[in-house]
């Protein structure tokens, strides 16, 4: 199977076949050992890369793609380029990887953070998972609050990038 990923303006080729994964024409080596899929549509993978074991939840939301690998994060937009028209979520756009609970909010509208920072604790399946700013700026908005249950793909921090000096 091949696939474009996209966060921001960088793009990653993605080829996933039985034995490897080759992203960017580098290959490596995942070996899926489980998948269980929730009535909510998301993915519990279980793989080993280089003979390490790794559980990730996978969710795709529309054009997006939602991954929680090892403790982090990512979210992906699907294909070369931006939807016509679409909402585009920048990396400035942190949302839930998977539905879950916010255990904690770590951030306020107006604080300034590093690329990075951590701005939310997320718990799902059992597991608590800190996301992070993917840019250093100013928080625009936090439309979340601790208790919070959430979907998959819900905004829950936006971070307004600080312009390079």
């Amino acid at each position: 199977m091949d696939i474009t990923l996209r966060q921001g303006d960088r793009l990653r080729r993605v080829t996933i076949a039985e034995d490897a994964t080759e992203v960017d024409g580098r290959a490596y080596p995942v070996r899926r050992i489980s998948t269980t899929r929730g009535a909510d549509g998301a993915a519990d993978v279980v793989v080993t890369v280089d003979g390490r074991v790794y559980r990730s939840c996978v969710v795709r939301s529309g054009d997006r793609l939602l991954v929680s690998l090892d403790g982090a994060a990512h979210a992906f937009d699907l294909g070369d380029a931006p939807a016509r028209g679409g909402a585009a979520g920048g990396v400035g756009t942190v949302v839930a990887p998977m539905p879950g609970t916010i255990v904690r909010v770590l951030v306020a509208v107006g604080d300034v953070v590093e690329a990075g920072a951590p701005l939310v604790v997320l718990e799902a399946m059992k597991m608590e998972t800190t996301l992070r700013s993917e840019v250093a700026g100013t928080v625009a908005a936090v439309p979340v609050e601790a208790g919070a249950t959430v979907d998959a793909g819900a905004v829950l921090v936006e971070v307004v990038e600080a312009e390079p000096e």
